[in-house]
């Protein structure tokens, strides 16, 4: 079975004995980053793999076999850090770790320092945390890097920078995630320095990532010069960092990125965009809206469009589906509007009211002729949410002729909710009133 169909079905068991058994050192590095995606996916349930707890309790000896193969994971990656011939193995283990948790990373620390952190105090932790760090073995460097990113204390902030300048790109690349999670100012200097300078493309990823996570204007400020670096991948991350920042100050540079010649470049900015709008505080969000729309006008609709209507029909987050819907609206190209019109419509049923009342905004922006007749279809299906019935009929009042004045007509003597009547009775207004004239 391929490694694709193991991440496919979450099949921690074989991805375990897959990097455990295979001789070769790319399978086992696939199948450790697997591993670590599947931990931090949200699909993912922790409580399925038990570390170090007591399974003993529970009357079903089944359930008491699948709790141990689960901690077994653990086993195998702590092994893998000690024991795998090969470094980038043995760092994806100790990022799958990470991904874990911190009970994880201490099982590295208690191996490969031999000492037993059990139920130590943070502040015990983390001081031992900080005296890894110069030990001469680069997996407990990194495993500490990673250690102290999670417990989050700025305290660790000066060792860490001082890891920054690691001879190993691998410890360096860890400290710089490490003093993102922390968000320390104090970091900025330094990953501004690892950003321009170092030699590993990892170790300027983690940079930029930590400066967005940062977020202050300092770091802003860095990761705006960086956004022209000639490195596709470097381009990418300064994009995606830059959607962290919820101001109007990096519009103009993520829609500079939006022309640019990498197309996963491209991509990334859209998604950044959304967020910077998602991210605005309430009082700016209006503000930051109207510039990313005005500034969109210089893009191109299919850099733009097919991102936006993925965003409105897959986030999970109700601002960014919001903000998808609003500027699907304001950035319509003839040649996507059937894209943009298939998430629009689909999104007049969201959860989020509005979600669903911006796409009906966005929806009567649109010149498609046949979206008079599928919104007519939606009105008066029975099946349909009436939310969605009822926005529907808010579009209509837009963009309808005389044939939705006579269906609407029809709709009013025919159902029996007041919500769609209502709303046939207002679309009606818009369109002449019963038994006008309409649009033609």
């Amino acid at each position: 079975m391929s490694l694709y169909q193991l991440e496919r079905d979450g099949d921690l068991e074989t991805l375990t004995e897959t990097l455990e058994r295979s001789g070769n050192p790319s399978i086992r590095l696939r199948a450790a980053q697997i591993i670590g995606g599947l931990f931090e996916s949200e699909d993912f349930d922790d409580d399925d793999l038990l570390v170090g707890e007591d399974t003993s309790i529970s009357t079903d000896p089944e359930l008491n076999e699948a709790d141990s193969d689960r901690s077994s994971v653990i086993d195998v990656l702590v092994s893998t850090v000690t024991d795998d011939s090969n470094k980038k193995v043995r760092a994806a283990a100790i990022d799958a770790l990470d991904k874990h948790g911190a009970e994880s990373l201490e099982r590295v620390i208690d191996e490969l320092s031999e000492t037993d952190l059990g139920s130590a105090a943070e502040w015990v932790t983390a001081q031992a945390y900080v005296e890894s760090l110069s030990d001469n073995r680069p997996e407990l460097r990194m495993a500490a890097a990673s250690g102290l990113g999670r417990i989050g204390d700025s305290k660790a902030t000066p060792a860490l920078v001082k890891r920054l300048s690691d001879p190993d790109s691998r410890v360096r690349a860890r400290s710089a995630v490490a003093c993102g999670r922390i968000g320390d100012p104090q970091a900025v200097e330094a990953l501004e320095d690892r950003l321009h300078d170092d030699p590993s493309v990892d170790v300027r990823r983690g940079a930029a990532d930590a400066l967005g996570e940062i977020g202050t204007e300092g770091a802003l400020s860095v990761l705006l010069e960086a956004a022209d670096d000639e490195t596709v991948t470097i381009r990418r991350v300064v994009a995606d960092a830059l959607g962290q920042f919820g101001n109007v100050t990096p519009v103009d540079t993520l829609v500079r990125l939006l022309g640019d010649d990498d197309e996963t470049v491209r991509r990334t900015a859209v998604f950044s965009l959304v967020e910077t709008l998602s991210n605005a505080p309430p009082q700016q969000s209006h503000d930051v809206r109207n510039a990313a729309a005005d500034r969109l006008g210089s893009a191109t609709a299919d850099d733009v469009i097919p991102p936006l209507a993925e965003i409105l029909t897959e986030s999970s987050g109700a601002p960014q589906r919001r903000n998808a819907a609003w500027l699907l609206g304001r950035v319509l190209g003839d040649e996507y509007e059937p894209t943009a019109r298939t998430a629009l419509v689909d999104a007049l049923s969201d959860d989020d009211t509005m979600t669903a009342q911006f796409a009906a905004t966005s929806l009567a922006r649109l010149s498609d002729p046949s979206l008079e007749s599928e919104l007519l279809e939606l009105c008066i299906d029975p099946s349909a949410p009436l939310e969605a019935r009822s926005k529907a009929l808010f579009v209509l009042g837009k963009i309808g002729g005389e044939k939705t004045r006579s269906e609407l007509e029809d709709l009013v003597d025919s159902t029996e909710h007041d919500e769609l009547r209502e709303g046939a009775f207002s679309a009606l207004s818009k369109l002449g009133g019963l038994g006008g004239g309409g649009r033609q």
